[in-house]
């Protein structure tokens, strides 16, 4: 697998996409063993989401698809699952998909290429966010800055 979506951001969202290839694994075994033996198959596809299904689409294009090379797809997800680090943003408000996107593929693209990341919110920081990666936290939160620069903040207020 080359690279996963912007759109699977977090270990959760593997877990889903897993879990949706698994259920398409079970029904393409039976599809293919159907049509060895030259029975039909009634049993309709499972609906894919878009995402799986480019998941999917983008494996097959290395070598066509088998069952075996579908439980490889997932044993693949599952190490990347496993092994992948983990950032934790914060952020004030809830992200969008779009946002999440873009913080996603910006940690991709500098961070790691396999970084999950966890989205989070807390009205508190008023703006900005947080950004946590194990026991290292990095603020850049507009609470903090103001916390900061409490004496600063004083003097602007004092001129208005």
């Amino acid at each position: 697998m080359a690279k996963l979506p912007a759109s699977i951001s977090s270990p959760s969202d593997i877990t889903a996409l897993i879990l949706e290839i698994r259920a398409y694994e079970q029904w393409y075994g039976q599809y293919a063993n159907a049509q060895r033996v030259g029975s039909h198959y009634a049993t309709p596809q499972p609906e894919l989401s878009e995402v799986a299904g480019s998941v999917i689409r983008e494996w097959a294009a290395a070598a066509p698809l088998t069952a075996a090379r579908i439980e490889a797809l997932i044993a693949e997800l599952e190490h990347v699952q496993k092994t992948a680090p983990v950032v934790t943003i914060t952020l004030a408000a809830a992200a969008t998909s779009e946002v999440k996107k873009a913080l996603v593929t910006w940690c991709r693209e500098h961070m790691h290429e396999d970084i999950l990341v966890t989205f989070r919110f807390n009205t508190t920081i008023l703006g900005g966010m947080v950004l946590r990666y194990g026991s290292r936290v990095f603020d850049w939160s507009f609470r903090t800055q103001l916390m900061n620069k409490r004496q600063h903040f004083a003097e602007v207020l004092n001129r208005v």
